[in-house]
């Protein structure tokens, strides 16, 4: 059996549905080839930054995305006795929003049926052949499609990067978890501020750093996420192995102590969400051919970067506006996308990793009273540097289209 389309897109997480919305504006008919056998409800909660938002908003999602989560525009910081050390507004930016990653994917899916793209699921990708015009896509189970480009959102252990850049198919692995969950919404949590639903909460320990957000607020529902150091490489199957309660004493063992509501975020959580954090560093390339790597798939992160989904959907909007132009050569269009790209991809992705490992420096008693006093003096600072990330996006929209 062969489909045949122009554009080949394969995954169907965020990069991939956001780029299928963007051709189809432009008159491009594309197929989404999804690895799971079914929509995925896997993943936590997660923010989209006001960068991404802005992608959302030329969709046309921007409303239905920001009802479905929590709109927020301030960023709180505190240390490990509750006191706030740093505020950073974003609302110049705009606003993002903080959400389930199961809700959000699930507007995509509604936008992508709505617009008759089709999603065709358990095709795992095995093999990429090309030729000057056209790009054919093997799956394992021996069916194929057959477009003029393919678009290959196939996450950060990506099928279609290692098989375009063969030397370059493992992600670097950083050496921390990702560990997170929700707490139970009978839980009564006593906040520092009531406010603090609509906030982005940081509280930063003598080691380590805890995040927490409510996720909805048509359901009240709490969120909290940390990352955690694990030497040894752990497989898929290793972590899942482990029990929650293991994983719950494990969080409250390095946070033990800090202020309401740390530890009875964890305490009430039943099931503890856990991976392990990787990230594409730097790529030769992000195409070869008329082939073009988006999202993770080009240049994964930590998620202490806070810009994985967004930069996916800037990479979709990008990508897409070139390819509805029509003006230059498939290789052309792709060259023109990563250039504009690029650069702040990377320094995003080196970006997060050093976030990860600032956190890993034990403060005593005077590290911590130093950082509590010096931490506002950077506040504005990173507070430019945020803005100057979101605002980049204008510019890069302005030239793609």
């Amino acid at each position: 059996m062969t489909y045949t389309s122009r554009a080949i897109i394969i995954g169907g997480g965020i990069a991939g549905p956001a780029a299928a919305l963007f051709l189809r504006r432009a008159g491009i008919d594309s197929r989404i080839f999804e690895a799971y056998p079914e929509p995925t409800t896997i993943g936590g909660g997660f923010q989209i930054a006001p960068n991404g938002m802005r992608v959302l908003r030329a969709l046309g999602l921007a409303d239905r995305v920001a009802a479905a989560g929590v709109p927020s525009t301030e960023f709180v910081f505190r240390n490990q006795r509750g006191h706030t050390i740093g505020r950073i507004d974003v609302s110049r930016s705009g606003y993002g929003v903080t959400m389930f990653r199961a809700a959000f994917h699930r507007i995509l899916l509604d936008e992508i049926g709505r617009c008759g793209i089709p999603v065709i699921y358990g095709k795992r990708l095995g093999a990429i052949e090309q030729s000057p015009d056209t790009v054919v896509a093997h799956f394992e189970d021996g069916t194929m499609a057959t477009g003029d480009i393919l678009l290959a959102s196939d996450g950060v252990h990506s099928r279609a990067r290692a098989l375009v850049l063969p030397t370059h198919s493992a992600p670097r692995y950083t050496g921390f978890l990702g560990v997170g969950g929700f707490a139970e919404e009978s839980t009564p949590l006593i906040t520092a501020d009531a406010e603090d639903a609509r906030h982005l909460n940081f509280t930063m320990g003598p080691r380590l750093q805890f995040g927490y957000a409510t996720v909805s607020l048509t359901s009240p529902r709490w969120g909290w996420w940390t990352h955690l150091p694990q030497e040894r490489e752990l497989t898929r199957a290793e972590l899942q192995s482990i029990p929650d309660s293991e994983f719950r004493e494990r969080v409250l063992a390095a946070f033990r102590g800090l202020h309401a509501p740390v530890e009875a975020l964890v305490s009430s959580t039943a099931r503890v969400m856990r991976t392990a954090i990787y990230d594409v560093p730097t790529l030769p390339a992000w195409h070869v051919g008329r082939v073009m790597l988006l999202g993770d798939a080009a240049h994964a992160m930590s998620p202490a970067g806070g810009q994985g989904a967004s930069l996916a959907l800037e990479d979709a909007m990008v990508v897409g506006l070139g390819l509805g132009r029509g003006s230059e050569p498939v290789a052309q269009t792709f060259a023109t996308a990563e250039s504009m790209l690029r650069a702040r991809a990377e320094r995003m992705v080196r970006q997060a990793a050093e976030n990860d490992r600032r956190q890993l420096k034990q403060l005593g008693t005077f590290g911590q009273w130093i950082r509590d006093r010096l931490f506002p003096l950077f506040v504005p600072f990173i507070a430019r540097e945020l803005e100057h990330q979101y605002a980049a996006l204008q510019e890069v929209s302005a030239a793609a289209a």
